[in-house]
This record gives C-alpha cells, sequence and structure tokens, in this order.
C-alpha cells in the first residue's frame, strides 16, 4: 500500500471508482499543503525572520488539509472534510488578511485558490455555501479595513511586491497541481466507468441470448406434454377415472402456466436484445378493447369479476401503435385486474384524452391493491410483490414487458392504487391525428 491509499476509507479501497476519487481527492489536499510548506519556507528563506503569528499562520494552511484528509478517511464523507477543510482555508487567510493589510493584503490570492480547488471537486451545494462564507470573509475585511480596525501590519512596505508575488505564483501553483492531480483522477474514474458500461451490455446480451436460447428449448418439451395430456383426456378407447382427469387437469393447468412463463421470459429477452419488430399505424381504439376484453370473459366468468366497457364513443379515436403489440398490453392489464381481483369484483376499462397528443385507457379492478413499498418495483421483472403473502402466482413479467413494449410505441404506462381497495394501471398512446399534424 502506497502513501496516497493510507488516506483511502478502508470500505472504499475495495472498489474502483470509489478508490480512484478517494485518492484524488487525498491528492488535491496534499498537494495544497506542500505547496504551503514550500511557500513558508520560501519566505523564511527570503525575510531571514519571522513573527510567531506568521508561524503559526504557515502551520496551520499546512496542518488543515491534512486533517481534511484525515477526517475523509475515519467518516468516509467527502463531502464533511471538503467542508471542514475549506472552513478551516477561509478562517486562516482572512486572520493572516486581518494581520496584514485587510482587503489590501498579500493573503487574498489564497482566498480565490480555496475556491477554485473546491469547484474542481463538483459539488455545487459545497462550492455555493463556502462561496457566500467567502463573501462574508471579504466583506467583514473590508469593514475593517475602511474603519481603520486593522492592527499594524506584520510585513514592511519594503517586502511588499516580493511577498505579493510569492502568494501570486503559490496560488496559481495550488490551483493548477491539484486541478492536474483531479483532472487525471476524473479521467481514470471515466475510464472505469466505461469498462464497466461495456461489460454491463455485453453481459445483457449473453444473457438475452441464453434466455432466448433455453426458453426454446423449454417450449418443445412443455408443448409436447400437453399435447398428451390431451389426448389422455379424450382418448376414446381409455376412458380415464375422475380421479385420473383431475390429476390430468392439474398437469394441463400446471403446462400451460409454465409454457405462458417461458413465453413472456421469450418474450422479454427477445425486446431487451433488440429483436422484437414493431409495426406503428394508425388503429382505431375500439378495435383494441373490444377484441381485448373477448380474451378475458372466460376467465372473468369463472371468478365470477364483471366486466365492463366505459369507453362509450372514445372507441372512434384514432391511436398510432402497433397492433398486435398494445393488443398484447392491454391482456396482460385486464387478465391482471381478473386475477388479482376479489371473487365477484368488477373491472372498469375507460377511455379519455391525455392532455393534446395522448388517448389513456384505464384498466380499473377492485382487487387487494398494491402497497406504497413495492411501487419502485412493480414494473421490474420478478418483483417481490405478494411473496410475504404467499402469493406466488405472478412473476410480475407481464408488467415488465408492458412498459417496454408501451415505451417501444413512444407511449406511457403507470397505475393508481389504494391498497385493500383496488388499483388502476393505465397506458398513453400517442393520437394519430396529432402525430399527422406533426409530420
Amino acid at each position: 500500500m502506497d502513501a496516497i491509499s493510507w488516506f483511502v476509507p478502508p470500505n472504499a479501497l475495495q472498489d474502483p471508482r470509489k478508490n480512484t476519487r478517494h485518492r484524488g481527492i487525498a491528492k488535491s489536499l496534499l498537494t495544497i499543503s506542500l505547496v504551503v510548506s514550500l511557500m513558508y519556507l520560501g519566505v523564511w528563506f527570503v525575510r531571514g525572520t519571522l513573527p510567531i503569528a506568521e508561524h503559526a499562520m504557515f502551520v496551520a494552511g499546512i496542518v488543515t488539509p491534512i486533517l481534511g484528509a484525515l477526517l475523509i478517511r475515519a467518516t468516509g464523507d467527502i463531502s464533511m472534510g471538503l467542508v471542514v477543510t475549506n472552513i478551516g482555508g477561509i478562517l486562516i487567510i482572512a486572520i493572516w488578511a486581518f494581520l496584514t493589510g485587510g482587503i489590501n493584503s498579500i493573503a487574498l490570492p489564497g482566498f480565490l485558490a480555496n475556491i477554485a480547488l473546491l469547484s474542481t471537486f463538483g459539488n455545487s451545494a459545497i462550492l455555493l455555501v463556502m462561496g457566500a462564507l467567502l463573501v462574508l470573509a471579504l466583506l467583514a475585511l473590508y469593514a475593517a479595513t475602511t474603519l481603520n480596525w486593522l492592527p499594524v501590519s506584520m510585513i514592511p512596505d519594503a517586502e511588499m511586491p516580493g511577498l505579493m508575488l510569492t502568494s501570486m505564483l503559490g496560488s496559481v501553483s495550488m490551483v493548477v497541481l491539484a486541478g492536474v492531480v483531479v483532472a487525471r483522477d476524473r479521467a481514470a474514474v471515466k475510464t472505469l466507468l466505461r469498462s464497466a458500461q461495456t461489460a454491463a451490455e455485453q453481459s445483457s446480451r449473453a444473457k438475452s441470448i441464453f434466455l432466448t436460447s433455453i426458453s426454446n428449448e423449454f417450449r418443445t418439451p412443455l408443448i409436447t406434454i400437453l399435447e398428451l395430456t390431451e389426448q389422455l383426456r379424450t382418448d376414446p378407447e381409455h376412458a380415464l377415472s375422475k380421479e385420473q382427469l383431475a390429476s390430468i387437469g392439474h398437469i394441463s393447468t400446471s403446462g400451460r402456466h409454465l409454457l405462458g412463463l417461458v413465453t413472456r421470459v421469450l418474450d422479454i429477452s427477445r425486446i431487451e436484445a433488440g429483436e422484437l419488430r414493431s409495426k406503428m399505424e394508425p388503429i382505431h381504439a375500439g378495435q383494441l378493447i373490444a377484441p381485448s376484453l373477448a380474451l378475458v370473459e372466460l376467465a372473468a366468468e369463472k371468478k365470477r369479476v364483471s366486466l365492463v366497457n366505459d369507453c362509450g364513443t372514445s372507441t372512434d379515436w384514432t391511436v398510432w401503435a402497433d397492433r398486435a403489440l398494445i393488443k398484447q398490453v392491454l391482456l396482460n392489464l385486464l387478465s391482471n385486474a381478473v386475477k388479482f381481483n376479489r371473487e365477484g369484483g368488477s373491472v372498469t376499462i375507460s377511455c379519455q384524452r391525455a392532455g393534446v397528443a395522448y388517448m389513456r385507457i384505464s384498466v380499473a379492478d377492485t382487487g387487494v391493491g398494491i402497497a406504497n413499498e413495492w411501487k419502485n418495483e412493480l414494473f421490474e421483472p420478478f418483483p417481490r410483490v405478494g411473496a410475504e403473502a404467499g402469493n406466488f402466482q405472478s412473476t410480475g413479467l407481464s408488467l415488465a414487458i408492458s412498459k417496454q413494449l408501451v415505451e417501444r410505441m413512444r407511449g406511457r404506462i403507470g397505475y393508481e392504487s389504494t391498497e385493500g381497495l383496488g388499483s388502476t394501471f393505465w397506458i398513453e398512446l400517442p393520437l394519430a391525428e396529432t402525430r399527422a399534424l406533426r409530420d
């Protein structure tokens, strides 16, 4: 471990990005201490002797950045370390300026170096706060100078030009050297991020290829199993008992569920791999809503859930979408509304304009609703929604697929839910008439 690594918090050593950032900040702070040390030696050499107060100011200027680096290492909090260091720097330079000429002091260039160094770390909130403190310090020095509150300067007039040059050179050196350090480390971080992004993209492509391959491999034997169970159930020459028919029914139901899951995994892998093609065209809303409702009628009847089409004349509106993809989205939303509804509940589909350019199609149910804690992962594949209640009947893939399909058609998807009362999922599709106007 080199000397700079010692200033890196232990929990950041194994993270290349955090390690690089902490090293860059530590190098910058140590660079400030080094430049102040060289200025100290130079001034001491030129002047021969220095007042005790000047010795103290130089020592404080050397030690403060080191303490800031140590604070960052101890807490792991970069913002706290920078705030403490900069407050210390502003205070030291303000006192030094008060003792050496006020608003006309040779110490003032140090203020600019202090704020310029802070700006390289990219935290705008800290920069604004420190800028405000610096303005207050300058106003205080101006007031002290104009009101003659200053003590006699520790620096003779004859030495003022040379020391002003030293102060300017030191400030420029701080900014340039620390800026070079930060720029180099930021370039290293960007390289790490690009490498991580490339690795993630390659991993995503490999995952999609694997899912596509394995899903296709699963589909063939599953379809064969379903066909064989149907043959067993309907074979007139080998009639089955009621118990055997019930068992065959369970096998068939489970097989269809598994086949649906494999199909959804295949769909989402095709979407992520960019293999899904869409054909956008103007479509009457009625050509989408009525057929989608018809497809879930049987499932709704079995659960005694009523289906309500509340779109009225809104079905005459024309949307810009892919016919097959939007039907799949509507079927997903309606199927979920029926599946997670109460027995004897209702599912209502309604339509209205969403602004000038979109049509909103909403699917409302009277189910159990969705807890607020799950809202951030609802549209992610395989969410944990319902897991603690033992509800594993849905993998969440249908919502994840629906979101990607809607966004592929330049639409929007969302939901509103009240736990215990039900949920409303909605999609917004571009209206064909407004698209034609834009074209």
